[in-house]
């Protein structure tokens, strides 16, 4: 028995933060091994007394990981708007390990933190507003920063630049001294084919037979 107890040592305590009590430091030997929200802590077993076992250590040491994702995760949200993908590959550029980072945004999905078709509807209008953008342009953009395509298709078809914008662009343009050639190549960028774009730059009054 004495052997079995140093190779698996009781829980010394779970001591909890005086910031926050429902996070606790798992104490082992004298010394902390693992910091993770109370409630993960007691649902794998982590219970003063308990034996820590190289099984629990490592699911607390998993879960504590993922925690400290979490928790980065969420100072990345509360700076800006994230894709699930994106913000995933984020943790894992800071440091965070692949699994724990997953996890992480798992749990944010699960609890309503992220939410990838609010991110794609707001994204899409953000890159609209600085210029209208064809639907395919718009759809690639998304999926490029993590949405899924049904997602990115949806969002896309909502703030697609239409072809009352594409004159009216092209109008203001005409207006600033800016030639046809280099509106066109601005339109083709963003995504619009030849006719729309030919269609718009003669509404805007711009000669194409010079």
């Amino acid at each position: 028995m004495a052997t079995r107890s140093r190779r698996n040592p009781p829980i010394d305590a779970l001591r909890a933060h005086a910031d926050d009590p429902n996070v606790v430091d798992v104490r082992v030997g004298g010394r902390t091994v693992a910091t993770l929200p109370r409630a993960r802590a007691e649902t794998m077993g982590a219970a003063e007394g308990a034996a820590w076992t190289p099984a629990l250590a490592a699911r607390v040491s998993a879960a504590a990981a993922e925690a400290l994702a979490r928790e980065a995760a969420l100072a990345f949200l509360a700076r800006r708007a994230w894709s699930a993908a994106l913000l995933a590959a984020r943790l894992v550029r800071a440091g965070h390990d692949e699994r724990a980072a997953a996890g992480a945004v798992a749990a944010l999905l699960a609890d309503g933190w992220l939410d990838d078709r609010a991110y794609a509807q707001a994204r899409a209008g953000q890159l609209s507003r600085r210029g209208a953008m064809a639907a395919e342009a718009l759809e690639h953009a998304l999926v490029e920063e993590g949405v899924a395509e049904r997602v990115a298709r949806a969002a896309a078809k909502g703030e697609a630049g239409t072809a009352e914008d594409l004159a009216r662009e092209a109008k203001a343009a005409r207006r600033a001294g800016q030639g046809a050639a280099r509106v066109a190549g601005r339109f083709a960028r963003r995504g619009f084919d030849a006719d729309s774009i030919r269609s718009a730059l003669e509404r805007a009054g711009y000669d194409l037979e010079a």
